[in-house]
């Protein structure tokens, strides 16, 4: 029935009275404002629906994930994501997921951290890689718990050009790269020139010495602009030479290469030398393991690998999560497990910041033959690197929980270094442990010492004006006890006077827990997990323009 037709049946219904009734009804009418209002109520309603239940913004507030999510205040750079609920209820989390979690020690306020480790795992961080540990007639394996392609791609940092770009060096050789013998290199905007001679060896390697060499620079990985400004800023040092890196050149010989070797030498003091390479040779190609004496220790089967002479070709090889890799043109044609010669010991460094010639990573070019060789377009990137930190040696995740890590571990205080405390108090007041009648009050551990400006993230705060405390519970509660904070508050941990106490002595320490040591300390439970982070949406164009962002464009969705 068409809509005249049934108005005009209604109005036909209507027009006849019924007994006693002297007057036709009326078809009942809204308003606008009464419509407006439902229709703004529905819109409320629905608003609030979503947000509990299916997808949240959220503002990232630290450094903790950078560069993959942003939130630093040097930079000026603050990601908008969505997180997505749905996915929270319909199905259980995955490694390498990003979540939004209630942290275990502050219930009311949520984190943001990648899943590396699972329900059961037996978890090792070494080498910049995770190793799943299994143990047998006391005898541990150690398998590596490898990034996803698509994931791995997004995590590789850029340093070459990158680092020379935030420099601002006006040339390469003698800086960042090197050549041996010096020679018979030269450059120009595009890349390097080699003159081969008639059949010698020449090598291209990375040194970088204004910055330490090949190390887990916490700088690493963003735009020029972005990099500068963090540089700038008071940032923690490198710890560690990282063994994973991907080198790329586009190669261009004047004659047929005899001979031409991508290679990541990784030196460590007491432990043999490590070669990762892709050698190619008379147009076949291997990925190899050489030890010190260039031993050959393990290969890969042959692969075709064509160089022919006055022709461009694109090279790139990574040693990789145990695994080397070789691509032409972009494209994957090799990949070769090098899981049994891992670099699980020996990265960290002497000094921070500072990579030795006993002690390092070099990335380098060897090439073999006559005439000239154009080296152009060189990329060298590193991998995300993680670091143990506070963890223990083996993390062993309970069942029904998560471990999670920042992927800046450089600046994420995560699972590797939740550190909870437990004060005691009766009658409102901070008294010690064995106090009879005693509660104990549990909360996250973070004192700074008395002469800083607290944070937000701080807890808990001394008011020694008004021998006071503030501290959040781990469910969240803010509560205000009376206590004199002692003269090593926050630098020997939360330390207290006894009233009586007027010069300094009869302090006490409130008991604390280090990570790993405790169910719930270390540990996401799995009804804590909020969501996943699906896409950051701002800062993008054009709206990041009026802030003048260092990094304008961050629009996309989060792996």
């Amino acid at each position: 029935m068409t809509t005249d037709a049934s108005n005009q049946a209604l109005e036909t219904v209507l027009s006849v009275a019924l007994p006693g009734e002297p007057d036709r009804k009326k078809v009942p009418t809204m308003g606008p404002v009464r419509t407006n209002l439902e229709a703004f109520g529905v819109a409320i309603l629905a608003a609030v629906l979503l947000k509990w239940f299916c997808i949240e913004a959220y503002q990232i507030p630290t450094s903790s994930m950078q560069p993959t999510l942003m939130g630093d205040t040097s930079a000026g750079v603050y990601d908008r994501i969505l997180v997505d609920k749905i996915s929270a209820t319909v199905r259980e989390p995955k490694r390498w997921d990003i979540t939004v979690f209630k942290y275990p020690l502050q219930k009311n306020q949520n984190y943001v951290k990648r899943i590396v480790g699972m329900p059961g795992d037996h978890l090792h961080i070494a080498g910049g890689n995770l190793y799943q540990v299994t143990e047998k007639d006391g005898i541990r394996t150690y398998e590596t718990l490898r990034k996803p392609d698509d994931l791995q791609e997004q995590m590789w940092k850029e340093v070459y050009p990158a680092r020379r770009l935030v420099l601002a060096e006006s040339k390469a050789l003698g800086l960042s790269w090197a050549g041996s013998p010096g020679s018979a290199f030269s450059e120009d905007d595009t890349g390097f020139l080699v003159d081969m001679g008639s059949g010698n060896t020449r090598k291209l390697y990375f040194r970088d010495e204004a910055n330490g060499g090949f190390i887990d620079l916490y700088w690493d990985g963003y735009p020029t602009a972005t990099a500068a400004a963090i540089r700038d800023k008071g940032i923690p040092p490198a710890a560690e030479i990282v063994p994973d890196a991907r080198l790329e050149a586009t190669i261009t010989p004047d004659e047929a290469i005899d001979e031409l070797s991508f290679q990541i030498e990784v030196r460590r003091p007491g432990l043999a030398k490590l070669t990762y390479a892709l050698t190619i040779k008379a147009g076949k190609g291997r990925l190899q393991v050489i030890t010190n004496d260039a031993k050959v220790e393990g290969e890969s089967p042959e692969f075709a690998v064509e160089m022919p002479a006055k022709a461009a070709s694109r090279l790139g090889f990574a040693h990789i999560d145990d695994q080397l890799i070789a691509t032409l043109a972009g494209e994957e044609i090799a990949r070769f497990d090098a899981s049994k010669w891992a670099c699980r010991d020996g990265c960290v460094l002497a000094t921070p910041n500072k990579a030795t010639p006993d002690h390092a990573v070099t990335p380098q070019l060897v090439t073999k033959g006559k005439g000239k060789v154009r080296v152009d377009d060189v990329r060298l990137c590193r991998d995300l690197h993680y670091t143990r930190d506070k963890s223990p040696e083996i993390i062993h995740v309970p069942e029904g929980h998560y471990y999670m890590m920042g992927d800046n571990t450089l600046g994420s205080i995560d699972s590797r270094g939740w550190t909870c405390v437990t004060v005691y108090e009766k009658d409102g007041k901070v008294v010690p442990k064995d106090t009879p009648g005693a509660r104990a009050i549990r909360g996250n551990k973070r004192p700074m010492p008395l002469g800083r400006s607290p944070d937000r993230d701080e807890t808990p705060i001394a008011i020694p004006k008004e021998n006071a405390i503030v501290m959040i519970d781990e469910f969240g509660q803010l509560l205000r006890l009376e206590g004199q904070p002692g003269a090593n508050w926050g630098e020997a941990g939360v330390v207290f006077k006894k009233p009586d106490a007027q010069d300094g002595t009869g302090e006490w320490t409130a008991e604390d827990t280090e990570a790993g040591a405790t169910l719930g300390v270390s540990f996401v439970p799995r009804s804590d997990i909020q969501g996943r982070a699906l896409l950051v949406f701002y800062p993008c164009r054009p709206f990041s323009w009026l802030t003048r962002s260092n990094w304008p464009n961050r629009f996309g969705f989060v792996r």
